[in-house]
């Protein structure tokens, strides 16, 4: 039960929340917004895992809070990436193909879990 609502979450929310950090035009304040949301969910991801977390693996809250940020700072790279090739080539394919291509990037984390709880089991 628990990996389907991790799969929902991963392919439905994720690509969402890339769409909307991409949903702007490319410039410079959102590339330092961007690099600042990545840099912000590492940082917790590191504080839980390191600093509040003292039982990081057993306890199953702050494991998954803080693979969740990982996450999402990997989703903040993903947008950071895009609008930087948008600003790059402005085109539309351009734009197209960088919103499926980066949608679909969202979801890499899923194969990782899927292949490690594998090998675990």
């Amino acid at each position: 039960m628990m990996l389907i609502v991790i799969f929902v979450i991963i392919f439905g929310v994720g690509p969402l929340i890339f769409r909307f950090l991409t949903r702007k035009a490319p410039s410079a304040k959102g590339a330092r917004r961007l690099a600042l949301f990545a840099l912000v969910c590492a940082a917790i991801a590191l504080t839980i895992r390191y600093g509040v977390a003292r039982r990081w693996g057993a306890d199953l809250f702050n494991t998954s809070l803080g693979i969740m940020f990982i996450w999402l700072g990997w989703i903040g790279v993903l947008a950071f990436g895009t609008q930087a090739i948008r600003r790059a080539d402005p085109s539309l394919a351009m734009r197209r193909w960088t919103a499926v291509l980066g949608s679909a990037a969202t979801t890499i984390p899923w194969f990782g879990l899927i292949w490690a709880s594998s090998i675990a089991s």
